[in-house]
């Protein structure tokens, strides 16, 4: 199912825009050689964060609701259908996230091994909270693009710049300040694999209660 998800979402392109667009945000984001690693990884997890959540509906809308219906019925069961949905933009996410810190790295001329730690924690956070986002925002609930869109964008602007929502804009911001990062690391992990699942399992159960 993992194999499958990931070919269709490389057959139907769908994959190019939110990539060019991440790289397109890496060049922007790169340029100096001097400036601190940390901030550049928060924006780095802000954009991935996005991206995530835009491959998210990209892949399930892919599919028409007949197609998805054999798809489940090869599958074996929703989950096996959504397990695959979830792993497929994992893996492209943590591609991008390759990219992003090899770039870094490349301009900065190494980090130093805990800064890489705090980037691929600040990444995986990211893709875990778009993730979340995109699932309920797709077609499996939503069935016209525009209430995607503007469902995806206000949940997206909400986990980023809200304070108070513990997913990642309390990370953001001490990554991109002198404050300590290790507290907010630990708690935008926890809390965006937590609500990954949580939204997996609420779908999952309404897509399968109208079906």
């Amino acid at each position: 199912m993992i194999r499958y998800q990931l070919a269709l979402l490389g057959h139907s392109q769908r994959w190019l825009p939110p990539s060019f667009a991440f790289v397109v945000v890496l060049a922007i984001l790169y340029p100096d050689a001097g400036a601190p690693v940390m901030p550049e990884f928060a924006v780095s997890a802000g954009a991935l964060t996005v991206v995530a959540c835009w491959l998210t509906i990209a892949l399930i809308d892919a599919e028409d609701p007949v197609q998805r219906l054999i798809t489940r019925v090869h599958a074996r069961g929703l989950s096996r259908l959504f397990g695959g949905v979830v792993v497929a933009v994992l893996a492209c996410c943590a591609a991008l996230t390759v990219v992003s810190l090899t770039w870094s790295s490349m301009r900065h001329g190494g980090e130093p091994a805990g800064d890489l730690e705090f980037g691929v924690l600040a990444h995986l956070a990211g893709a875990c909270t778009g993730l979340a986002i995109g699932l309920p925002c797709s077609r499996l609930l939503l069935p016209r693009i525009g209430y995607t869109v503007l469902t995806a964008l206000a949940a997206l602007v909400v986990v980023l710049l809200v304070r108070w929502i513990p997913l990642l804009n309390p990370l953001l911001r001490a990554m991109s300040s002198d404050t300590p990062a290790a507290g907010p690391m630990v708690l935008s992990v926890v809390s965006s694999v937590l609500v990954l699942a949580v939204s997996a399992t609420g779908v999952a159960y309404v897509h399968q209660r109208r079906g």
